[in-house]
């Protein structure tokens, strides 16, 4: 184990252990502060929401991101990234368990305006600012993306239908509304939350299940290779860490997390000690096992690197319902903030009159629509992906997290604040550099990347059939498929 990777999992024990000591003095909760997360999810069902909003639509592109970096770098960026993101995550909670003016925050601005309550009112109006304008546009775009991918996925389960994508993405909203209309909380439907997870499950495995049985030398193109490090490229570096930083990242809907739990004081156990090591085994299954079949010569999401056929029906139909509940998780959290807002009289939950039910869906449907018109928008996957990645990730899940933790600490009277070390300082300062980086030249290398492309993307609501039909004119490289095409010269 590299002595980078071991300082930083040192750092996130550090945390998870200091948070645990400053629960027995300023962070630690009362009765009444724990029931103010006012909630009914157990740790466990928590893990699973945790898994089900962490580990989504970045899992499929991890095999390309690992490609950037070789099979040996690329484990070791995953483990660094996702011990990142756990300690960041518990710096999180450790403000919303410590803060006193945070103990009755139930959304990531609330947090934000309790942290800097005693705060100038610039700085007070830029926190809650920054905070939920990154929060909202992040959690936007990603129903955009799963809306587009969930109609991607029917469109591959039918491949041999010819219709469009756009017709196939209204097709999956009629599947979604139903439950997004009557899902006020993200443990609504809890049998979705676990189902999501098997059906993400069965994406990866059943792909390299598959890949497993024919072999390596019928999956790998000509050419393609495996190296330990890759010959390392500014923008294939970039786009591998911004696909990395989307596919690991829930900093965002925290804090709306642990306000459904029963016992917020109980996160810690399910996000380092339950979801963690979930993600880590998923991150690496799903980004060695692809990169290692199919090697550097891999393209867009793992699934599409199989031949048409059953096999890839049936890992298409475990897509579309991934990312359908992934889309209603989300969904939850975006409208709720808007009804709260706009209509808060009828914005609780558990208030069953019509009217209330009325409300919450006058805020479902519209926000579909706009989902469904920016996913027909930017209509490619990996691009967008990359995009989120560089842009809205590092500024909502770790320049945010990272600056309301040093805020709280620094206002924290000096007996009462929470022990933090200064090799965790040191930590939190690299995390910070990494983040800013990321933004400024990770976004610059993603949208350079999309022009550079858009004139293969096609127009806005065009017919896109994306690699979705078994027609040459639609996917000629296709696996499978393209040596059928080469040899008719279609």
């Amino acid at each position: 184990m590299s002595p980078i990777l071991m300082a930083t999992t040192s750092a996130v024990a550090a945390s998870v252990i200091g948070s645990s000591q400053a629960a027995d003095s300023a962070s630690k909760p009362s009765k009444e502060s724990t029931a103010l997360g006012g909630g009914k999810n157990s740790a466990w069902l928590t893990a699973g929401i945790i898994i089900a909003d962490v580990v989504g639509a970045g899992i499929l592109g991890m095999p390309q991101a690992v490609a950037s970096f070789g099979w040996l770098l690329g484990s070791v960026i995953i483990v660094l990234m996702l011990v990142a993101n756990v300690h960041i995550s518990i710096l999180l909670w450790r403000v919303r368990m410590g803060c006193p003016a945070c103990s009755s925050a139930h959304t990531y601005t609330e947090l934000a305006s309790g942290v800097f309550a005693n705060s100038p009112p610039w700085q007070q109006k830029v926190a809650y600012g920054v905070t939920l304008v990154s929060q909202m546009m992040f959690l936007f775009g990603l129903m955009g993306v799963y809306l587009l991918s969930a109609g991607k996925g029917l469109g591959m389960v039918f491949y041999s239908q010819q219709v469009c994508l756009p017709i196939w993405m209204l097709i999956a909203g009629a599947i979604l509304l139903p439950f997004a209309l009557t899902a006020r909380e993200m443990g609504s439907w809890q049998s979705l939350v676990w189902i999501n997870i098997v059906t993400l499950t069965g994406t990866v495995v059943i792909s390299l299940g598959y890949f497993i049985s024919v072999g390596v030398d019928e999956v790998r193109p000509e050419g393609s290779e495996i190296v330990t490090v890759s010959s390392l490229t500014y923008a294939g570096v970039l786009n591998g860490l911004s696909t990395f930083t989307f596919g690991m990242t829930s900093q965002f809907m925290l804090t709306e997390i642990i306000a459904e739990m029963k016992d917020p004081t109980e996160l810690p156990k399910a996000y380092a000690f339950i979801s963690a090591p979930f993600q880590l085994v998923a991150f690496l299954l799903a980004g060695l096992g692809g990169y290692f079949f199919i090697g550097d010569a891999i393209t867009g999401m793992l699934n599409e690197n199989l031949p048409f056929g059953p096999t890839f029906q049936v890992t298409a139909g475990c897509l579309v319902i991934h990312m359908l509940i992934s889309y209603l998780i989300k969904g939850v959290v975006f409208c709720k903030f808007f009804q709260t807002r706009l209509d808060g009289e009828y914005a609780d939950s558990n208030d069953k009159r019509c009217r209330s039910w009325a409300s919450w869906s006058t805020f479902v449907i519209p926000a579909f629509l706009a989902a469904f018109v920016l996913a027909n928008l930017v209509p490619f996957f990996v691009q967008a992906v990359d995009l989120l990645g560089a842009s809205l990730t590092p500024l909502s899940c770790w320049v945010v997290p990272i600056v309301l933790f040093m805020r709280w600490y620094v206002d924290t009277p000096e007996e009462n604040r929470p022990p933090v070390s200064k090799f965790e300082w040191a930590i939190m300062a690299l995390e910070m550099l990494f983040a800013l980086v990321l933004m400024g030249l990770g976004t610059v290398s993603s949208v350079e990347t999309i022009v550079a492309e858009w004139h293969t993307f096609g127009m806005p609501f065009a017919c896109h059939c994306e690699g979705i039909w078994d027609t040459c004119a639609c996917s000629a490289a296709h696996v499978g498929i393209a040596e059928i095409c080469n040899a008719t010269g279609l």
